[in-house]
């Protein structure tokens, strides 16, 4: 190799890990995102490429000079095409275009788990690019960084049942001390309504029981390890925890690791289509909460739950039922009516229900209560002063007057549908006009674009201003509106305009609210 030859192939590979590097942080922080869960970085990267055609165009020109650079692989023509080796790698450090390095809405955390699938990344990677090297020239360097979402895909699916074994230290901590505290453990999952259903109980069971529930959405293993080994402690009456999935046979194991007593299902609906493909399969999944429980709460709302009420019976399982639409069962929540009935024998007793409180969520947290045989006299004096889980249909008004609510977290198709009739009572009974933001709705798989045509028609059929953030839903949104939208790069520039438009009387709901490693 000559000295020229040498110094076109140090500065290349300076080039290439420098542009790795960039990349790298990149997405580490949108594997954090997700979860390290094998598949979703490459699925990210290509909904990046559908959404910003910039990003194509970047990548292009990085394939077409490493197209000119091998037709120099030799070197025999350095002066003339050696330049392409070193020059090709730039346009990657821009891709996916304005995805931030740094991020915004959700900084990346360097935790133990980061650095480790990080450093794996690393290795693949380098492997890759020598084998590129030595196949393709100088060419081959680009290989790791053309393919790098897929690579980190590789990296998650390598470490996933490593990180299982380190997890399991913490796990048989959380299960032994389960076990030494002993006390009835409710579990709560379902489409929708999880987060809001755990606080509901709390709050409705407090007076009676002392109570732990999982925090935030602690809904996975190591989330509710954390929560038994941090918070649990000797007295506590009732845990409640929220068991979430993305795939069959994870509630399960969660059962089997922290057996519930009591277990309830809210609703079944699309969220995870992404994942799991058909309705048929969430409701398999969720089902999986009723297996190692005693006594379960289940709506008869649904035809689905309704089968699963059956089975249960057929196990010998206490089953517990209840609706959030004046149906026939043990716990009746008749929105329309304003009554409830607490228990097959009860007599009907006048509520409010509350505003945004999904009453579905109410009637299974009404159903568990029961079952923690909170006397009636005690659960409902708690109605009217249900708690309102973070960014979940939160209402504040501003010093201006305006009525601001938050709808931001884990926004589906009926909770959303829900938000923009409540907000436009509310606008009505304060004369003045509804302003809906949103970057629509996600993981829906399948239904998404049809899901978010309906949000947007629901908006306009209301009278309400549409303002669409970013470019996620953008195409289907415009759709459902018919057009009839504003359009905005990002949040803050949508709620600049949304304040204007409100005025001091108006209500601005915000609809979900996406993290900046969607476009």
């Amino acid at each position: 190799m000559t000295p020229g030859e040498f110094l076109v192939l140090y500065a290349a590979v300076l080039t290439v890990v420098a542009v790795a590097i960039i990349q790298n942080i990149k997405w580490v922080r949108v594997a954090q995102r997700v979860h390290y869960l094998p598949g979703e970085v490459s699925r990210l990267q290509r909904l990046w490429f559908e959404r910003r055609a910039l990003t194509i165009v970047l990548w292009v020109a990085c394939v077409v000079l490493a197209v000119v650079a091998v037709q120099g692989a030799t070197l025999t023509q350095l002066p003339s095409l050696a330049w392409a080796a070193i020059l090709a790698p730039l346009p990657l450090v821009f891709t996916p275009w304005r995805l931030p390095l740094r991020g915004v809405t959700s900084r990346l955390s360097w935790t133990k788990r980061a650095i480790r699938v990080a450093a794996v990344a690393a290795v693949i990677q380098i492997i890759v690019g020598v084998l590129g090297w030595w196949l393709l020239g100088l060419a081959g360097l680009l290989v790791p960084l053309l393919l790098q979402a897929h690579l980190w895909d590789l990296a998650l699916a390598i470490m996933e049942p490593i990180e299982r074994r380190i997890s399991y230290r913490f796990v048989a901590d959380a299960r032994r001390k389960l076990k030494r505290v002993h006390p009835t453990v409710v579990a709560i999952t379902g489409s929708y309504g999880k987060t809001s259903t755990k606080g509901y109980v709390a709050h409705l069971v407090g007076s009676t029981h002392q109570t732990v529930t999982s925090p935030a959405s602690f809904n996975n293993l190591m989330g509710l390890s954390r929560t038994i080994n941090e918070h649990l402690v000797v007295g506590t009456d009732v845990f409640v925890a929220e068991m979430g999935m993305n795939q069959e046979g994870q509630i399960r194991e969660l059962t089997k690791l922290f057996p519930p007593d009591i277990a309830a299902i809210t609703i079944i609906g699309e969220a995870h289509m992404e994942r799991l493909g058909s309705k048929e399969a969430i409701f398999r999944a969720k089902s999986e909460i009723t297996e190692n429980a005693s006594t379960v709460v289940l709506p008869v709302d649904q035809s689905e739950l309704v089968a699963l009420i059956d089975k249960c019976r057929r196990d010998g399982k206490t089953v517990i039922t209840v609706s959030g639409k004046g149906n026939p069962a043990d716990i009746v929540l008749d929105p329309e009516r304003g009554s409830v009935r607490y228990g097959p024998d009860d007599a009907e007793t006048a509520i409010d229900v509350p505003p945004f409180g999904h009453a579905i969520n109410i009637a299974v947290a009404l159903g568990i209560a029961w079952a923690l045989e909170v006397p009636k006299e005690q659960a409902l004096a708690r109605l009217g002063s249900l708690p309102v889980a973070a960014h979940r249909a939160e209402a504040q008004p501003t010093k201006q007057g305006v009525l601001i609510i938050d709808d931001t977290y884990n926004s589906n198709p009926v909770g959303s549908t829900h938000a923009v009739r409540e907000a436009h009572v509310m606008a009505q009974e304060r004369g003045g006009p509804l302003v809906v933001v949103t970057p629509g709705m996600v993981e829906l798989g399948p239904v998404q674009v049809e899901r978010n045509r309906a949000l947007a028609k629901e908006v306009t059929t209301a009278g309400g201003t549409l303002m669409i953030v970013g470019r996620t839903n953008r195409r289907a949104l415009l759709d459902g509106a018919g057009g009839n939208a504003q359009v905005f790069e990002g949040r803050a520039d949508a709620v600049e305009a949304a304040l204007r438009v409100a005025g001091d009387k108006g209500v601005i709901l915000y609809e979900n609210d996406l993290p900046d490693h969607y476009p």
